[in-house]
């Protein structure tokens, strides 16, 4: 399959102009050729997935989150970005990113865990400017009004991780839950004025911990860990998109089995549940 014509596919689906402001999305490595046989999905590059994509004779690596977040001034093979970029470049192996596409798809991160919590009422934090059936962020409501302890011990379940959360939210039952997977703090405020029970999201710092105490409950998973679930979705949904090439045997599409995560735990194996989700 022509590779222009794979990303114009791709980019219906996946709009650039979908994903949020300064984001980095769409094309890193640009390829060599035209012809594209062997995609390999990601959720994010490292050695290892490089490995697997030169096993496989990958053209192209879709990845949720970008390798390049700062431009580079020089690429040096002894820091992780810069080694990764050479070992792709010198394997004539193309990149691209997907991040808050997925985020805002109609389907995207946020629904998966919505739906893994049992939410109903579902309804974006933030509509996109672009395209009004897609949004970033999800809130929703519970069945029924919860227990936090019950609440935190069901996120362990789904999470698989040690969770953080703060003290003391307006009550101890909860119904109205909002949802950001990744570093969503910097929607604090719009999520505030939402007046949610609870607001699950990744990479919160000390004093925002302090400043959600009596307001809201936020739940801290980590960041992996609230995105773990995203690459088989991903995968699902690009193969979708190119069924009929797929079927024609154009392109082969491929679902890596490389764990990511460089984060380990102080009490919990929650390593080799995590890996059982690949």
């Amino acid at each position: 399959m022509q590779f222009h014509k794979f990303i114009d596919k791709l980019q219906i689906k996946f709009p650039l102009d979908s994903a949020l402001k300064n984001d980095i999305v769409g094309l890193q490595l640009f390829p060599v050729a035209d012809e594209l046989e062997k995609v390999l999905v990601a959720y994010e590059i490292t050695d290892l997935v490089v490995n697997e994509a030169i096993e496989l004779e990958a053209d192209l690596i879709i990845t949720y989150h970008p390798l390049i977040y700062k431009p580079l001034q020089i690429i040096d093979y002894n820091e992780r970005v810069g080694r990764i970029t050479a070992n792709l470049i010198k394997s004539n192996i193309a990149t691209y990113s997907i991040h808050t596409c997925f985020d805002n798809f109609e389907n995207g991160s946020n629904y998966i865990l919505a739906e893994m919590l049992n939410l109903s009422e579902l309804e974006h934090i933030e509509q996109n400017p672009n395209y009004p059936e897609k949004g970033f962020g999800i809130v929703g409501k519970l069945n029924k009004k919860q227990d936090i302890s019950l609440f935190i011990k069901h996120c362990e379940e789904i999470f698989l991780s040690n969770l953080k959360y703060n003290e003391i939210g307006k009550a101890n039952d909860i119904e109205k839950i909002a949802i950001i997977a990744g570093s969503g703090m910097s929607f604090y405020d719009k999520v505030e004025s939402l007046e949610v029970d609870a607001f699950i999201t990744s990479d919160v710092k000390y004093h925002d911990f302090h400043k959600a105490n009596g307001n809201m409950f936020i739940i801290d998973p980590g960041h992996f860990e609230m995105e773990q679930y995203i690459l088989k979705s991903l995968t699902s949904n690009i193969e979708n998109i190119f069924g009929d090439e797929l079927f024609n045997n154009e392109i082969i599409i491929s679902c890596s089995k490389i764990f990511t995560n460089p984060v380990r735990y102080s009490s919990g194996d929650f390593t080799k549940e995590q890996i059982k989700k690949l």
